[in-house]
């Protein structure tokens, strides 16, 4: 898995990738995404995890967290 950024330099998350984590249709994410029913948080690590992301996902119950090396490519993850 990878984080791309758009335009404007933000990261970019497809829910194509994140729908076998999640357990959800990505139809039906980018639905929920649409209605404002999915949240995230991006946090930038400093100190010792300097460089790296940590990117929060949560649709209904389901809380999905993933952490990105400066290159977009994810390092570890985890269901909270």
């Amino acid at each position: 898995m990878r984080l791309e950024r758009n335009e404007r330099g933000d990261w970019m998350l497809d829910p194509e990738q994140l729908h076998s984590r999640l357990m959800i249709n990505p139809g039906i994410m980018r639905q929920k995404m649409r209605l404002g029913l999915v949240t995230s948080r991006i946090e930038e690590g400093f100190d010792a995890d300097n460089g790296k992301t940590r990117v929060t996902m949560k649709v209904a119950n389901s809380v999905w967290e993933g952490i990105f090396d400066e290159h977009g490519y994810l390092k570890s993850e985890k269901m909270i």
